[in-house]
């Protein structure tokens, strides 16, 4: 079905490693024969490739049928290596710190579960910590959440020392799936259950911490490498998503505004053509591009950078119009947010 969920094959292959850490291969399920032939092709094909999510639960019923594990997510969980989230597991493993891996999570989490019904986690700063969220668009998709939320935050804890990572709550839109036993022994921080959200919500602390494996020039591939796989996929969304991703990394890497010529010849359509996309969908390339600056900006706010180096990087001819083009897009002065983020 068109609308149908897609996740990336990295979860076939995270519960192949669960079966395989209880010493047991998948045939001794019982699965249909077409069962078995497409979760032979799933398995062969690459990580980042995707696949349903309704054969994925069809699979982890059987395994439930067959195994008495009460906690099975936090158990696949356990099972996690960056592999299993394939480009994205990568990029946030050879981040420069966790503020760039979180960065990196939020824009790219497409690589990782796709479709109409997905609504892509985001996150805010609010003093000193750090909300991410996203709604729960169906009741059937609560294991999933379950799941990659927690595979997520135990991959995290083996890229720096677990008491330096401040989990402070956890929040599920669900009832408990299982005892709360499993959830308090996972995650070890305050709890709640019946939620508008999913909420994670951890110390800014932990935004400078470095993962061992930090590769800035790998990482510079690997983005080129998302933003190829993406661009690929027919169903992301629209043009000026497209623009987002292709900006905010060019701005990053070159340091300076890219030019609506460069981005149409990148999108393998003219400039005429690409305005007219843009103005379909009541928007801009001047817009887009403001709007990518200003993300970047807050980054690099966070980084402690200075306001003329800020200026530098982002392709301003000095700190005095970067404010300007920060008050008018936020309404906020530089240094009120500045002030705000300490």
């Amino acid at each position: 079905m068109q609308n149908e969920i897609k996740i990336s094959n990295g979860y076939f292959q995270l519960w192949k490693a669960f079966l395989k850490k209880n010493q047991l291969d998948w045939k001794v399920l019982d699965l249909t024969l077409e069962q078995q032939v497409l979760l032979d092709e799933v398995l062969s094909q690459p990580i980042d490739q995707q696949s349903s999510y309704a054969f994925f639960m069809e699979l982890i019923c059987a395994t439930r049928q067959y195994l008495d594990c009460p906690n099975f997510a936090f158990a696949m969980a356990k099972c996690i290596s960056p592999a299993h989230f394939g480009l994205l597991g990568y990029m946030a493993s050879r981040s420069e710190n966790l503020a760039q891996a979180l960065e990196y999570v939020i824009r790219f989490s497409r690589l990782v579960i796709d479709g109409a019904h997905v609504t892509q986690m985001q996150y805010v700063r609010e003093g000193q910590t750090i909300r991410m969220f996203c709604p729960l668009s169906d009741a059937k998709y609560i294991f999933l959440h379950e799941v990659t939320l927690a595979a997520m935050l135990y991959l995290a804890k083996q890229f720096v020392p677990l008491d330096q990572f401040p989990l402070l709550q956890m929040s599920f839109v669900n009832v408990p799936q299982i005892p709360l036993k499993y959830y308090q022994e996972f995650y070890q921080c305050k709890l709640k259950f019946e939620q508008p959200l999913y909420e994670v919500i951890f110390s800014t602390e932990v935004l400078s911490l470095k993962p061992e494996q930090a590769d800035p020039n790998l990482i510079q591939l690997l983005v080129k490498q998302a933003e190829a796989t993406l661009l690929q996929r027919a169903q992301l969304t629209t043009v000026a998503q497209h623009l987002q991703f292709i900006i905010a990394e060019y701005i990053k890497l070159e340091q300076q505004a890219p030019k609506i010529e460069d981005i149409a010849q990148e999108l393998h359509m003219s400039v005429r053509t690409l305005q007219r996309k843009l103005s379909q969908l009541e928007t801009s390339f001047k817009v887009i591009l403001e709007e990518e600056r200003m993300k970047r900006c807050e980054y690099l706010l966070m980084q402690k950078l200075t306001l003329t180096n800020i200026a530098l990087d982002l392709g301003y001819s000095d700190q005095s119009a970067l404010a300007r083009a920060y008050k008018a897009y936020s309404g906020q002065t530089l240094l009120q947010k500045k002030q705000q983020l300490k």
